[in-house]
């Protein structure tokens, strides 16, 4: 099925970001009614014999209905024309007592699919059948166990056999779920690095779960950077035409305060600049939002504005970018909203988050870049409280099919 309108996207790189040894980051973005879609370009070039103080920075993509087509500045992106030969994307069935399931179930089932791509499930064919019935699928779930086996008109499920039905609680962590979860997603990535899917779409896994079964990672995202071999990489948030970086995000409070530094939020300006520039925006405009209550108010709530991150963003002036801040981080995400910047750098990941998700929960996809691999993600968590209902939402899932389907597209054209 077409989406109505292309997009244009191309290899990203991290741009001038000092402690990922300069790569470089490129997005390109165009509204395709009624979804608006940032496609970003993977990373193609990037030092590997340097190691960055912080090993990544985790970022989303939020993609919104009510977007615009241009941006403020008037910057539309060319269309992209795409083959009409299907690209094999696997999605991973996610924790099985989480939601990942019966979204699966609800995406493939329905007519809103891309076009340009087959979709084959990482999962348990039983535990994607009794998912079907709560989704209220009558499409049949097809058994693979080689990709040869892939089945027009059925779900179709890569039958890992790694757990049963009957053996996990829905909406319940268990150390069953985590081993399950993990050996969906390792198996994507093989086949994602061998060339026999375009890209992997995930489900969400849940951290408790991970833990139980004696599996040392935090996400998804540690995940790929391991089984990839990857050490530089980056994520980016979109949500109506606002481009989001943030300067902290997996890590403790404490620990991200901490991490605040003149270079680290001088490093994510430049970076968010750049991107920026590389949507077709000539003279972003960023705004820079502060770590503490009111931006510190001159001191009375803290020094960090004053000592760390003013600084920076007097650098970045001096680099000709143009930047305000510190701005108090309550009132920023609402200025950029009315059209006031074109994007934020943020400080905490919750203060980015909570703006994002609070406006555009349901379109929330997550991008990670710098993989040799294509990598896309919804942009919510395992739902327990709702899963095994059938109310839990496809549109995230839907949006992340839809996004790995132009990055392979771009991907593969350029091999």
């Amino acid at each position: 099925m077409s989406l109505g309108h292309d997009v244009a996207i191309g290899p990203p790189l991290l741009r001038a970001l000092a402690f990922a040894s300069r790569c470089r980051l490129f997005f390109e973005l165009q509204s395709a009614p009624p979804e608006t879609a940032l496609w970003m370009r993977e990373a193609n070039s990037y030092r590997k014999d340097q190691q960055p103080e912080h090993p990544f920075i985790v970022c989303m993509c939020y993609f919104s209905p009510s977007a615009n087509k241009k941006w403020s500045t008037g910057h539309a992106m060319p269309s992209l024309q795409h083959s009409t030969t299907p690209i094999l994307l696997a999605v991973t069935m996610g924790d099985p007592a989480g939601v990942g399931p019966e979204i699966a179930a609800k995406a493939l089932s329905g007519n809103e699919l891309p076009g340009e791509c087959n979709v084959l499930v990482i999962g348990d064919a039983e535990v994607m059948q009794h998912a079907a019935r709560i989704a209220g699928s009558s499409m049949r779930v097809n058994a693979m166990y080689k990709l040869s086996d892939f089945e027009e008109g059925s779900i179709n499920v890569l039958d890992m056999h790694a757990i049963s039905a009957s053996s996990f609680t829905t909406g319940s962590p268990s150390a069953e779920c985590g081993r399950a979860a993990y050996a969906y997603v390792t198996k994507a990535i093989d086949l994602a690095l061998q060339g026999a899917v375009g890209a992997v779409v995930t489900n969400p896994i849940n951290k408790q779960a991970l833990r139980m079964a004696g599996i040392n990672f935090p996400g998804h995202t540690e995940i790929f950077a391991e089984k990839t071999g990857t050490k530089n990489f980056s994520m980016v948030f979109l949500l109506d035409n606002v481009a989001v970086a943030h300067v902290t995000t997996h890590c403790s409070l404490r620990e991200a305060i901490r991490l605040v530094s003149k270079e680290r939020v001088l490093v994510t300006i430049r970076l968010l600049h750049d991107a920026l520039r590389d949507m077709g925006i000539s003279s972003p405009r960023i705004a820079v939002g502060g770590l503490n209550p009111h931006a510190g108010e001159d001191g009375l709530f803290g020094t960090e504005e004053e000592t760390r991150i003013a600084p920076a963003v007097e650098l970045a002036r001096q680099q000709k970018m143009d930047v305000t801040g510190p701005l108090p981080p309550d009132t920023v995400f609402m200025r950029a909203f009315k059209g006031e910047f074109d994007g934020v750098v943020a400080m905490l990941h919750d203060h980015g988050f909570v703006a994002l998700k609070s406006r555009d929960f349901d379109k929330g996809v997550n991008i990670t870049i710098g993989l040799p691999i294509v990598r896309t993600s919804v942009g919510h968590g395992t739902a327990f409280d709702i899963a095994g209902t059938g109310k839990a939402s496809e549109k995230s899932l839907l949006e992340a099919i839809r996004v790995a389907a132009r990055l392979a597209r771009s991907r593969a054209r350029k091999t």
